[in-house]
C-alpha cells in the first residue's frame, strides 16, 4: 500500500532548482574558462584618435571598474583598472562629503500606464530641481594591476560557481530525503542518514565561507587608511542563520534517527 503524494510539489521544486544550479555551474565555468577577466578590457575603436571608455561590472557585492583613455595626438593610451566593494563602507562627515545634486518627483503631475500584464509601457516623471545632497557613505576604489584585477575578478567567479556547486549538492540530498519521505517505510537508516548529511552540509557552510574569505580571498582594504571617515560593520547575518537552522536539522534528524530506532525496537517486541 503506498501513501499518498503529499511530497510531489517539493520534490519537484528540488528537480526545478537543481536543474538551475547546474546552469548556474556551467555559465560560470563558461565565463571563467572563456572570459579573460571582464568584458571590454581589450576595447578598440577603429579610426578614432580620441576616446575614453568605461566599463563596470558587479560580481555579488564587489565592483569591477575599468577606465581607457586613448589620445593619439597627444601619444596617450593608459588603462586603469579599480576595485571596489559594498562590504567595505566609510562614513564620512558631512562637511568633507561630495555633494550630488538631487531633483525632487512631483508624484500628481507624473504618471504611468500598464497593459494587463502589468508592464509598464509609458511613464512620464515631472520633477523640479531641490538642491543638492550629501554623499554619506563610500565605497572606495582601489588601484590594481591589470593581472590581479582579472584574478580578482575570477576568484568571485570561482566562488559564486563553488556556492553553487555546494547549494547543488545540498539539495540533492534534501530531494533524495524529501523522496523517501513518500514511501510507506520512511522511518528507515537510509533516510536518518541522508538528513543528518543535510544537516552537515548546513552547519559546514559557514565555517567553509569563513575560510574563503580568511586565507583565499585578499582583503584588498586592510592594507589602507581611510582618513577621516569610519569603517561601517557590514557583516552578513546568513553564516549566523545557517548555524542556526543546521543545529535545527540536527535536532530533527537526532529525533528522526530516534523514531527509526524506536520502530525497530517494536518490530522486534512484535
Amino acid at each position: 500500500m503506498s501513501l499518498p503524494n503529499k511530497f510531489s510539489i517539493l520534490v519537484w521544486t528540488c528537480n526545478l532548482t537543481l536543474v538551475v544550479l547546474s546552469a548556474i555551474i556551467i555559465a560560470s565555468g563558461y565565463y571563467y574558462s572563456v572570459v579573460p577577466g571582464l568584458v571590454g578590457l581589450d576595447n578598440t575603436f577603429e579610426g578614432a584618435t580620441k576616446y575614453s571608455s568605461r566599463w563596470s561590472q558587479n560580481f555579488l557585492s564587489d565592483h569591477f571598474l575599468f577606465e581607457q583613455i586613448v589620445d593619439k595626438e597627444k601619444d596617450i593610451d593608459t588603462e586603469n583598472y579599480y576595485f571596489a566593494s559594498t562590504w567595505n563602507l566609510y562614513q564620512i562627515p558631512i562637511t568633507d562629503s561630495v555633494r550630488v545634486e538631487v531633483n525632487k518627483i512631483d508624484e500628481e503631475l507624473s504618471s504611468s500606464e500598464s497593459n494587463f500584464a502589468g508592464i509598464v509601457t509609458k511613464k512620464v516623471t515631472v520633477s523640479e530641481p531641490a538642491g543638492t545632497l550629501p554623499v554619506r557613505l563610500a565605497a572606495p576604489a582601489i588601484p590594481l594591476e591589470r593581472e590581479q584585477y582579472i584574478s580578482l575578478a575570477r576568484s568571485n567567479i570561482l566562488f559564486f560557481a563553488l556556492t553553487a556547486i555546494y547549494t547543488l549538492i545540498f539539495v540533492w540530498f534534501l530531494r533524495r530525503f524529501v523522496s523517501g519521505l513518500r514511501k510507506p517505510d520512511f522511518f528507515n537508516r537510509k533516510n536518518s542518514r541522508t538528513l543528518y548529511i543535510t544537516a552537515s552540509l548546513v552547519l559546514m557552510a559557514p565555517f567553509l565561507m569563513w575560510g574563503w574569505f580568511t586565507w583565499i580571498r585578499p582583503d584588498l582594504f586592510s592594507g589602507y587608511i581611510i582618513g577621516n571617515a569610519s569603517a561601517l560593520d557590514t557583516g552578513s547575518p546568513l553564516p549566523g542563520a545557517l548555524i542556526v537552522f543546521g543545529v535545527i536539522l540536527f535536532v530533527i534528524a537526532w529525533c528522526f534517527d530516534q523514531g527509526v530506532k524506536l520502530q525497530k525496537e517494536q518490530e522486534l517486541t512484535i
